[in-house]
């Protein structure tokens, strides 16, 4: 039974990369990755906000509780064979505050040092195109 859903960009191969590494790990495929531009995602989840989920990775549970980036690592982790010790870790206080800065710094600059996985110009879309922004690549 699903008691986790969560929104990857299924535009991005680094995204569609981590949601088969961590469905390796789901023998008990309690977690549903769902791509959000899939049609479906918006009428089944409307209080999933496309804009938020293409800069932090959501989960929803079944009770309609969403979390957000590091929370959601989290949430899913609980759901994982192996990973309950770092899932707890995750929700610490103090290391879940460092867990959510790590993972905002993480996910502003995930395409940049991913350029293997991006080789095929999704990444780019996320990418600042100014001249100022290329020099601090």
């Amino acid at each position: 039974m699903v008691e986790l859903t969560v929104f990857y960009d299924g535009g991005c191969s680094l995204c569609r990369a981590s949601v088969a590494r961590v469905q390796r790990f789901d023998s008990r495929h309690r977690i549903e990755f769902l791509n959000l531009h899939d049609p479906s995602s918006q009428t089944r989840f409307p209080q999933i906000d496309r804009e938020v989920v293409m800069r932090w990775m959501q989960a929803v549970d079944t009770r309609g509780h969403v979390w957000s980036g590091a929370d959601a690592w989290a949430h899913m982790g609980l759901l994982l064979p192996g990973w309950n010790l770092v899932a707890w870790i995750l929700l610490i206080p103090g290391a879940r505050w460092i867990a959510a800065k790590a993972y905002a710094w993480f996910a502003r600059n995930r395409y940049r040092w991913n350029r293997d996985l991006c080789a095929d110009g999704t990444c780019s879309l996320h990418l600042p195109q100014d001249s100022s922004s290329k020099q601090k690549l």
